[in-house]
């Protein structure tokens, strides 16, 4: 029963509602691995696709992520057990992240001030 299993382990993680690791069908490709998980949130970036060989080989591949790619494809390939997808952030959440961490001990600096200001004007 372990020599052909029904289904593989993959891992899933980054822009997806529901990240860890899946169990799905053998036979799954990469987009529907992704629906499975929640499906990518609206602002991602591209889809990093990487499965350990069994020579000792890195498959890496960075693509966008496209609905109307065909099964087996490269973008879409075919998933073997212990392959990892992470969605990346798009630039817009990347820019949002650098502006926060700027801004974020200047945020605190205004609420205490604001606080003060309450206490001392009543």
């Amino acid at each position: 029963s372990n020599i052909n299993p029904k289904y593989i382990n993959v891992y899933i993680g980054g822009r997806v509602y529901n990240p860890g690791n899946l169990s799905i069908n053998k036979s799954s490709v990469l987009s529907e691995a992704i629906d499975i998980s929640g499906g990518a949130k609206f602002l991602k970036g591209q889809v990093s696709f990487i499965r350990y060989n069994n020579d000792g080989t890195i498959d890496k591949r960075k693509f966008g992520l496209k609905r109307n790619v065909s099964r087996g494809s490269y973008e879409n390939p075919f998933l073997k057990n212990g392959d990892v997808i992470f969605v990346g952030r798009s630039s817009l959440n990347i820019t949002t992240e650098i502006i926060n961490e700027i801004t974020a001990p200047f945020q605190s600096l205004f609420t205490t001030y604001g606080f003060y200001k309450l206490v001392v004007d009543q």
